[in-house]
């Protein structure tokens, strides 16, 4: 390998994705070998102000300070603007969550607000053609079927890894011949967690003992699947055009024509469904069980976790907020926020001219608690999910198809205040049914 080949091959890569030129560019720089091979091809092809590096802090080491002063000092000499963040995973880890879970949500939540910051148009990612093969290969032993032998994609939304076709050795003797050095994390010898150990246990096993090509030959799986990938994301996509009901004003198919499509198509689409809504992704079993119900009944509630149902009745399926816990009425004051099935519910005072999401705008008492209960009066798959919402003696709201149906019993009360209807998971706003 020559010295101009990486940067020669990089440029054919950001050329080749169209990402030559849309800048600036944040980039994630730990400090090791992967990411400081990212920060050396971009310095090689842009001006430094056309670039901004994020080093996140863990906090997981005595000596992680020093990652960042190393990140910060190599900037310094490039001219490149840098920003260093601690995020202490362990303090600020949700319940049950693993510090590898952890720190990849906070990590991602740093690139969001600094590239808003910065005005980015990209995020670029230091991983390579190594870390396509492993997460290939610990999706696959996760069960992940077709769709997770992907791996990870050379883009997603802002986010790039141009990296993905250099292996891990040639990146670091590309940064030697540059002479330019890097940091290793120590605990990345140690296997405590899981990608640790499929990196120097398990990869190395199957290198010596059953094929010296393993890495490569994971990773060209891997980008064969993403071809499939992209192929049968353009299909669902436009199955789900023929099969959705768009003027019902929420996510909801036709039962009828998805009884004649192949089951694997339907299957995909019901994932296709879930991740643009971003709901979290299905085991196989449920898939099959959720396909058996449409296949063989006209109305049934199945849970696709603890806050979204998928409903079918009326020859429609729909996805909405979890109806769990939402039979009991919920009683609400000025200022008050509480949960109501899949719904995150608050009231409070709002400019007469803003808008109420999900919600309603209305006038009330503000001395008298205002109700949410189940509406069992009507039966409609695509609005039963929302609440009646009322004040005795002032008003009731229904819903109706596309809009809230006002009945007020009284004049006298002015307040005017904003019943926020809030889905707890999904982005549901962002789908092509709005």
């Amino acid at each position: 390998m020559t010295k101009s080949d990486v940067p020669r091959r990089f440029r054919g890569v950001m050329e080749r994705r169209g990402w030559l030129g849309q800048t600036p560019v944040l980039l994630g720089v730990s400090g090791g070998s992967d990411s400081m091979s990212l920060l050396c091809a971009f310095s090689r092809l842009y001006e430094p102000s056309q670039l901004v590096v994020l080093h996140m802090d863990h906090g997981l080491r005595g000596a992680s300070s020093r990652d960042g002063e190393f990140v910060k000092k190599r900037c310094a000499e490039l001219g490149v603007r840098c920003v260093i963040e601690r995020r202490p995973v362990s303090a600020l880890s949700r319940k049950g969550e693993s510090e590898e879970a952890a720190g990849r949500r906070l990590r991602y939540e740093l690139y969001e607000e600094t590239a808003q910051r910065f005005g980015c148009r990209l995020v670029a990612l230091g991983h390579t053609r190594d870390d396509l093969a492993e997460n290939t290969l610990m999706n696959l032993a996760r069960g992940c079927g077709l769709w997770g032998v992907a791996g990870m994609p050379e883009q997603r939304d802002i986010y790039i890894r141009p990296l993905l076709s250099f292996r891990r050795q040639e990146l670091r003797d590309f940064l030697r011949a540059q002479g330019w050095s890097w940091v290793d994390d120590e605990t990345n010898a140690l296997n405590i967690y899981q990608r640790n150990r499929v990196r120097n246990e398990v990869m190395p096993l199957l290198a010596r003992e059953v094929n010296s090509g393993v890495v490569e030959h994971l990773a060209s799986l891997a980008e064969e699947a993403q071809l499939w990938r992209k192929m049968q994301e353009e299909q669902s996509s436009a199955l789900c055009r023929e099969v959705s009901l768009p003027q019902r004003g929420w996510p909801c198919l036709s039962l009828s024509k998805l009884r004649r499509v192949h089951e694997f198509q339907r299957r995909e689409l019901v994932r296709f469904v879930g991740r643009r809504l971003e709901l979290p992704a299905l085991s196989r079993v449920r898939i099959e069980e959720l396909d058996r119900l449409m296949r063989r009944s006209g109305r049934f509630v199945f849970q696709w976790g603890s806050a979204v149902d998928v409903e079918a009745g009326g020859g429609m399926l729909c996805w909405h907020p979890a109806a769990e816990k939402r039979l009991e009425a919920l009683e609400l004051s000025l200022g008050e926020t509480a949960r109501w099935g899949g719904w995150r519910v608050s009231l409070r005072r709002k400019d007469a001219s803003a808008e109420a999401g999900f919600g309603l705008r209305c006038p009330l008492d503000g001395a008298r608690p205002v109700v949410l209960q189940k509406n069992s009066e009507k039966y409609d798959v695509t609005t039963s999910f929302f609440p009646v919402i009322f004040q005795k003696n002032v008003f009731r709201a229904e819903k109706k198809q596309n809009q809230w149906e006002i009945l007020r019993h009284s004049v006298k009360y002015n307040i005017v205040a904003e019943v926020v209807l809030s889905p707890l998971v999904g982005r549901w706003r962002e789908s092509l049914w709005n």
